[in-house]
């Protein structure tokens, strides 16, 4: 049995690809699981109260009633 082995870099696949492939490429990835560990918008990286937000997800079970409902009153205005 022989193999071929191409080097190819990740760069020269990306710049082939239309805006719209590179965004189905990261919506599947991000389908599969992998997520950014810093979100950038533009060329700002996500704020101190995003990452604080980030920290909650998951983690309602050890507010207490109070801050739960703080919360929650807080997220209904948006």
């Amino acid at each position: 049995m022989s193999y071929i082995s191409i080097d190819i870099d990740i760069d020269e696949i990306l710049c082939e690809m239309s805006s719209k492939e590179k965004q189905k490429l990261v919506d599947d990835l991000y389908g599969d699981g992998y997520i950014p560990t810093k979100l950038v918008v533009g060329d700002v990286f996500s704020s101190d109260f995003d990452e604080a937000c980030e920290k909650l997800k998951g983690n309602s079970w050890r507010l207490t009633n109070e801050e739960e409902e703080f919360i929650l009153n807080i997220s209904k205005r948006f």
